[in-house]
């Protein structure tokens, strides 16, 4: 007897744009936990624009190895069901969002700026640099709903 596989059908797309939505409203969380990072680390003994440095090494790092990983996930058989598919998704965007922000706030600020302020910057790019993400998780989006149908 052939064994029948279960077609789960996901919307990566649509579920991103929820998403995204939300997104638009909290930049400005998230640019507090960057800069809460910032000063654990600095409480750790490290000086503030090497915490700076530290953080844009490891949240470039993540941005370019997130995607990986999910990709790899989803061409595994390890997905069993929507619920873990979506949860999955949810953390992939949660964090591929923080790492896109951190990331691009490197390329509109430097870590002299963000420690001890001048021209009258005092992180708000962290927070325009989240709008910038939002485009980028839609990209992978598309490219997951064809990752995904390519598997059926």
């Amino acid at each position: 007897m052939e064994e029948v596989k279960s077609k789960i059908t996901f919307d990566f797309v649509s579920r991103t744009l929820k998403f995204c939505a939300v997104g638009l409203f909290i930049p400005g969380f998230s640019a507090i936990l960057l800069f809460g990072i910032q000063m654990a680390l600095t409480k750790l003994g490290i000086e503030c624009t090497d915490a700076w440095k530290l953080i844009w090494f490891i949240t470039w790092v993540g941005m370019l190895l997130t995607p990986t990983f999910f990709i790899k996930y989803l061409k595994s058989e390890n997905w069993r069901e929507r619920r873990l598919l979506s949860r999955k998704l949810i953390l992939f965007n949660s964090l591929e969002y923080i790492f896109i922000q951190a990331s691009f706030g490197s390329l509109m600020s430097n870590s002299e700026t963000l420690c001890y302020g001048s021209g009258g910057q005092n992180g708000l790019e962290l927070g325009f640099s989240a709008w910038l993400s939002l485009p980028i998780l839609l990209a992978f989006s598309f490219a997951f709903n064809n990752i995904w149908k390519s598997k059926e």
